[in-house]
């Protein structure tokens, strides 16, 4: 039995320039981390007596006697991209609701490839699991949205990714120490809005190049928010997250909703210097900087959907 665990993330510079209809004209710069909030993928081989070939069980449960009708997109994808001919058993947990921004369905992608490398005896590199997952993703299942996500459910940490026009990637680590770290955290929010959303249809709507202006913006945002973080600012880090919220809107009118905006404004008049709601919009998880510590005792007992987290510094990994 092999069991793999990969966080999610929180992409919070830079968002919507990891196209590749904006990179491969202008280049991505982006910052962001990885939750100590996982997916989990237990899988083995099917026993060769057992009456199925292929069992897998998520928000639902697929009993198959071939691999060619899988109806889970993604795991056939992987499945097929591997060519595995054998049949599986395989179980999904998480520790967050999916269609939510914290880039769930890569986390499950890049698991599921560490864990069938491994269930062969092979390994692949966070470079390579995240280029697999970005062809699976991009190309294979030909679904809409940025490359930053396979490489953060790779990587883990809190790091900045450049991205060139050619669609190379170079991981980071942000040059702060554990003390800047941990007060990073203990002023910083995850709300969950309650609700969740279907992100391919907003991410079709954040590819088109009538948005290069306002993704020129966000990536001046980004560069500007990496000096931030070397002169250890977390003020001008939340200032800066609120200027790209308000660029991010201005992307499509489908980013936002108004039980979001209502949810924004509160968090603000209760100490939120500036955030951002996670993923292309509409529902899932608003990231926050608040004012001061002291805030955070107030959000926390004024929001049940408060999320309590810290930093995942290791990525997609095999943990038995």
């Amino acid at each position: 039995m092999i069991i793999s665990r990969t966080p999610f993330r929180v992409s919070l510079f830079g968002g919507s320039t990891d196209y590749e209809s904006f990179y491969s004209r202008f280049g991505s710069f982006l910052i962001g981390f990885c939750l100590n909030k996982h997916a989990y993928l237990a899988i083995r081989k099917t026993p060769k007596y057992l009456s199925h070939k292929t069992l897998l069980t998520y928000s639902t449960i697929e009993r198959l006697n071939s691999n060619e009708d899988i109806q889970h997109s993604a795991i056939k994808g992987v499945l097929d991209y591997c060519n595995i001919q054998f049949g599986i058993e395989l179980n999904h947990f998480s520790d967050l609701p999916s269609q939510t921004g914290t880039g769930s369905s890569s986390s499950f992608i890049v698991g599921l490839l560490n864990s069938i490398y491994t269930l062969q005896g092979l390994t692949l590199s966070k470079e390579e699991a995240s280029n697999i997952a970005i062809d699976i993703e991009r190309n294979i299942l030909a679904e809409p949205g940025g490359i930053q996500d396979q490489i953060w459910a790779s990587y883990g940490g809190l790091n900045s990714i450049t991205i060139d026009p050619s669609g190379n990637f170079y991981v980071q680590p942000l040059f702060v120490d554990q003390k800047f770290k941990q007060e990073f955290i203990n002023r910083s929010i995850l709300i969950y809005t309650g609700k969740t959303r279907k992100s391919f249809a907003i991410a079709r709507s954040l590819g088109h190049q009538r948005t290069d202006n306002h993704k020129k913006k966000l990536l001046d945002i980004a560069y500007r928010a990496h000096e931030s973080f070397i002169s250890l600012d977390i003020d001008n880090i939340g200032v800066l997250l609120r200027d790209t919220w308000i660029e991010k809107k201005k992307l499509s009118s489908s980013v936002s909703a108004k039980d979001v905006d209502a949810l924004y404004k509160d968090l603000e008049a209760d100490g939120m210097i500036g955030g951002k709601l996670m993923g292309a919009g509409k529902a899932g998880f608003i990231f926050g900087i608040l004012k001061d510590c002291s805030c955070k005792e107030l959000i926390q007992k004024k929001y049940i959907n408060n999320i309590d987290f810290s930093i995942d510094e290791e990525g997609s990994k095999i943990i038995t």
